[in-house]
């Protein structure tokens, strides 16, 4: 007559136990699967721990932080540009109000081109 095979039983791995291989885990140049072989437990179910663990820890907020912005630069309204270009045939001048130096920039290139 044949024995019949017990039932197979889960193992049961204390919870300092786990916080210790999870800390094993977090040290720099450590893998989980060395770790893991190293302890006789599988990969899969440390892997399976660590992301428990992270499951259960509270998710810090981060925190704003105040800053002060400086006051931005007002361009004086009065103040007007003047562009003199010689040529042998002829002579440009080009008055721009400040306010417009970047019109006046993007008109002066496509002339240019």
């Amino acid at each position: 007559m044949n024995p019949t095979p017990s039932a197979r039983q889960r193992r049961y791995h204390p919870a300092e136990f786990k916080a210790q291989l999870i800390t094993l885990c977090q040290q720099p140049g450590a893998s989980v699967a060395g770790v893991a072989l190293a302890h006789g437990v599988n990969a899969n179910l440390l892997r399976r721990w660590i992301r428990q663990q992270a499951g259960s820890m509270p998710r810090s907020v981060p925190t704003l932080v105040p800053i002060e912005l400086a006051a931005p630069v007002a361009v004086p309204t009065d103040d007007a540009l003047s562009l003199e270009i010689n040529t042998s045939s002829a002579r440009v001048t080009i008055h721009c109000p400040a306010s417009r130096v970047d019109a006046c920039a993007r008109l002066l290139g496509r002339w240019l081109k």
